[in-house]
């Protein structure tokens, strides 16, 4: 486990998200001016909405994908997006920042009856969608007419903003009574999601009573993945607990100590209270492990502690129980002292840490090292022995699929076994350039001069938007340019 929070947020940039108690799926597209959404076909209250006119038609599926043995309620990650038929989506302009038109598209379909909500469609290439209730053919054509450059389309729905408030409303007063739930509007998919924690039966049928055949969807955990209640065990494989205190010590750190004076000092640096409880330094030592939760997650658990002598590293097992609705973005300390048979530790050096995984950016402190075989009965590691990782951190290199922002300089590593003809996935978007004809495998000169054994090139990119989407990259003080294409890019052998 490496960081308990889970970030409820209502409001990011260009997303204007009606939330309540929780945080919406992640999706394509983002809604810039309201509520984000799904999928159902009657209005609030049980009522059939009213028929609109609904020209261009949204493209959706017939028939979500439902839960297994319920036939009412889908599942939010199943409720298709909104778009509009493919024949009105062009090859450009392709959107990889925020440069599209919202704002000037906005004010003019405000403007029109029947508008109901815009959003930016990043799985089109970061078209604009704007989204009426009525005389949709009649607003795609004013919208082309209007904007001819601009990578826009209107699709029509069946519903209106107004009805998804109402619902939202009646679904958190019908429900929070029974058991947590958060909701949002997903408009980008025509429902309102209700986050119910835990898929049991029971809350399924408790949404499927009040809500069937409404414009609905759920999402939660399912009960075979949820970490069951229970006290904090005392004792595991090789281990004891001898402290644990919530709000204690500092997060995201480890310790260790082998000696009855390492140890005192240790519980102090910690901030701990009371007498040290009894530990044989001849067969065990003491590790700190300063876990870390988000408040309103307080009920973290150490489970295990687990010794890979293959990767020489003894970390900690922590989770947290049940099926929290949100926890806060910030870095509260939990520590867990426990005392280790030195039988069980790695022999020769070893690492503790957290996880398994490395610490994550900002807190190297998180893993200690220990340069001395404390398997041996008594052995005592000295202070100079136990310190932190000098290789951590470990420089920045910008990963592929990740979003970047244009003006800024990033590191970034090439694999150019095939070749330098593809950049990788930014924004969203897969990133060309030209290369020779018949030379796949392409490599500039000065460019190859830099390949490391990895068949690596380290590159330095920086996006721009003006005058039109590009990225620069370079090496060796050569530069390419590459630019966004909505092809896929081909494996490489």
């Amino acid at each position: 486990m490496r960081r308990l929070v889970i970030v409820a947020i209502c409001s990011i940039a260009l997303l204007a998200s009606a939330c309540s108690h929780g945080v919406p799926p992640a999706g394509g597209s983002t809604s810039v001016g309201g509520s984000e959404s799904a999928d159902a076909s009657e209005a609030p209250g049980g009522s059939q909405a009213p028929s609109r006119a609904a020209e261009p038609s949204a493209t959706v599926s017939e028939e979500p994908s439902r839960i297994a043995g319920n036939p009412a309620i889908p599942l939010c990650e199943n409720v298709p997006e909104v778009s509009a038929p493919a024949e009105l989506y062009r090859d450009s302009p392709i959107y990889v920042a925020n440069e599209m038109p919202v704002d000037e598209i906005r004010k003019w379909a405000a403007a029109k009856p029947g508008f109901q909500e815009i959003w930016i469609d990043r799985d089109h290439a970061g078209w604009v969608t704007v989204a009426f209730s009525k005389d949709a053919e009649a607003r795609q054509a004013e919208l082309e007419k209007e904007f001819p450059e601009a990578g826009a389309v209107v699709v029509g729905v069946d519903w209106t903003m107004a009805e998804l408030d109402e619902l939202q409303r009646r679904v958190s007063e019908e429900l929070t009574p029974l058991f947590p739930v958060g909701t949002w509007g997903a408009v980008t998919q025509g429902v309102v999601g209700i986050g119910i924690g835990v898929l049991s039966e029971d809350r399924i049928a408790a949404v499927d009573e009040r809500f069937a055949g409404e414009r609905v969807c759920i999402e939660g955990a399912d009960p075979a993945d949820v970490i069951p209640e229970g006290p904090q065990p005392q004792r595991g494989d090789g281990w004891r607990l001898l402290a644990d205190e919530m709000g204690v010590g500092q997060p995201y750190r480890t310790g260790i100590a082998s000696d009855q004076a390492s140890y005192a000092k240790l519980w102090t640096e910690i901030g701990l209270a009371g007498e040290l409880p009894h530990v044989d330094f001849g067969s065990e030592v003491v590790i700190w492990f300063g876990a870390v939760y988000g408040s309103g997650c307080e009920n973290i658990r150490l489970e295990d502690v687990v010794v890979d002598r293959e990767r020489a590293l003894v970390h900690a097992q922590i989770v947290l129980p049940g099926v929290p609705q949100a926890c806060n973005d910030d870095a509260n300390p939990h520590a867990y002292i426990v005392a280790v048979d030195r039988a069980r530790l790695p022999s020769g050096p070893f690492a503790i840490q957290l996880g398994a995984e490395d610490p994550p950016g900002g807190v190297p402190e998180e893993r200690t090292l220990v340069d001395v075989d404390l398997t041996r009965p008594g052995a005592v590691a000295k202070p100079r022995e136990v310190h932190p990782d000098p290789a951590l951190p470990k420089p920045f290199v910008l990963e592929s699929g990740t979003f970047i922002e244009p003006g800024f300089e990033y590191p970034y590593g090439l694999f150019v076994h095939c070749g330098i003809e593809w950049l990788g996935e930014f924004n969203d978007v897969a990133w060309r350039t030209d290369v020779p004809d018949g030379s796949l495998d392409f490599i500039p000169p000065k460019w190859r001069a830099e390949v490391d054994q990895d068949q690596t090139v380290k590159l330095s990119i920086v996006l721009r938007t003006d005058p039109e989407p590009t990225i620069e990259a370079r090496a060796n003080g050569h530069l390419v340019i590459y630019r966004p294409t909505m092809q896929e890019p081909p494996g490489c052998d």
